[in-house]
């Protein structure tokens, strides 16, 4: 898999979760953000190339002079961190990849997704996550509901966005100092089958009547645990 653009290449490079096959650098460029490249790619295969040649192994002008081939994402381990969000239902690689931009930015430490094939179009996620599909703890799932109850094996509440009876509101939920907030698709929402796992449910209050983005909603959750936890409002 060929992945082009500066900041994608960097964040690869970075947080080494992928074999590197070979990077390739425009020849004749030479300013402080290829400097650092050079450093990260030490032991590695690096290729100094023409624009045009560049042009031609990615498909594209929009590379920016940096592009890396490399392999399939490796998987992490969650179950030792505080901050997770589940996604379920985005199978769009530019909609997960705005997500897990959002996620990271607002501190969240680790995502759970079904094992999506996103490899064909996995570049397009990376860019369209500015890095952060690198960066944050990532489990791609074969079987979410089963390991959102090894999460909760340790401590970790599962939590759903969700509108039922019981459920809280957004805007008063004390969050718990260890959690995976569960976010469905604008569709379909939550299946049945991680609905039954959660410890709690939170509802978004709003008086529109069209349902929010799964980014959006992922926005809004993350946002509003970031506020109380840094507030200390917490369990």
């Amino acid at each position: 898999m060929i992945v082009v653009g500066k900041i994608s290449v960097k964040a690869i490079l970075e947080n080494k979760k992928r074999d590197i096959h070979a990077v390739y650098l425009l020849k004749d460029k030479d300013d402080k953000d290829v400097r650092y490249v050079q450093r990260l790619t030490k032991g590695l295969k690096i290729e100094y190339v023409s624009r045009e040649a560049l042009d031609t192994l990615t498909g594209t002008t929009s590379h920016g002079g940096y592009a890396v081939d490399c392999g399939a994402r490796h998987q992490d381990d969650i179950e030792d961190l505080n901050r997770i969000f589940c996604i379920e239902g985005v199978s769009d690689p530019y909609n997960l990849g705005e997500i897990l931009r959002s996620l990271l930015a607002l501190g969240v430490e680790g995502v759970l997704t079904p094992d999506y094939d996103f490899y064909e179009h996995e570049a397009k996620l990376i860019r369209a996550s500015a890095g952060a599909s690198e960066k944050i703890k990532w489990l791609k799932s074969e079987d979410v509901a089963s390991d959102l109850i090894k999460l909760k094996a340790h401590d970790i509440k599962v939590i759903g966005a969700h509108r039922q009876e019981g459920s809280y509101s957004l805007l008063d939920y004390q969050w718990p100092l260890k959690s995976c907030v569960c976010i469905g698709g604008a569709l379909r929402g939550l299946s049945r089958n991680i609905l039954d796992i959660c410890d709690a449910y939170v509802r978004l209050d709003y008086d529109a009547k069209i349902a929010l983005s799964a980014n959006s909603a992922s926005t809004v959750f993350a946002y509003a645990q970031f506020q109380a936890l840094k507030k200390g409002e917490s369990l």
